[in-house]
């Protein structure tokens, strides 16, 4: 049985992933699956923390350093 504030977390995550992001029921599901694993962080932070657009794709090269944050596992 989940808590209250875990239900309310969730309840966050889920909005945040819809009003936000506008995910699918799909993407939102393997968006919860990734925060999970990754310490049940927050749907936000961790867009806030590891995702970013660019308008230009050179800009990727100057702002990204794959050596930075290497996650070596996939989700089934």
């Amino acid at each position: 049985m989940m808590t209250e504030q875990q239900t309310l977390k969730l309840q966050n995550d889920i909005a945040f992933c819809i009003d936000e992001l506008e995910f699918t029921n799909e993407q939102i599901g393997e968006m919860l699956r990734v925060c999970e694993k990754l310490g049940n962080i927050s749907a936000e932070y961790f867009c806030e923390e590891f995702i970013f657009e660019v308008d230009d794709p050179e800009d990727i090269d100057r702002l990204h350093d794959d050596e930075y944050l290497k996650i070596n596992w996939r989700i089934d």
